[in-house]
């Protein structure tokens, strides 16, 4: 084989593989998945949080929202989850923040002052 074609071969099976890790990471869970009790707060203030439900199928917002609308600076009333994001939606379907995957179970948000904003599901060992 010549090295022209080698080199090729190699070049091809990389592409492959690139392509096959990225798009398994950006594999879209479905609400149901994320479905469950979750907990908004300050990075820095864990006790200044305060609970929310995401609700599935109907992808609707329960909890304190009011706490939530104090955090966020607006009022959510649904969600809907993207590859690598949880979006807190308006009453009009529009999304008021993305909350960026951080950890597994932690999504993140930085508001526009700089505060980093964690939204991490409450699981039966907290």
């Amino acid at each position: 084989m010549t090295l022209k074609k080698l080199f090729a071969l190699s070049a091809f099976s990389l592409m492959l593989s690139t392509e096959v890790s990225m798009a398994s990471s950006l594999l879209l869970p479905n609400p149901g998945q994320l479905a469950g009790s979750w907990q908004l707060y300050p990075e820095d203030d864990q006790g200044a949080g305060c609970q929310v439900q995401l609700k599935a199928p109907e992808t609707l917002l329960g909890g304190d929202l009011d706490c939530v609308a104090r955090l966020i600076g607006e009022r959510a009333t649904g969600w809907q989850v993207t590859p690598d994001t949880v979006a807190f939606m308006g009453g009009d379907g529009t999304a008021v923040v993305h909350f960026n995957r951080y950890k597994p179970n932690i999504y993140k948000w930085t508001n526009s002052a700089g505060q980093h904003l964690l939204l991490e599901r409450i699981t039966n060992a907290q």
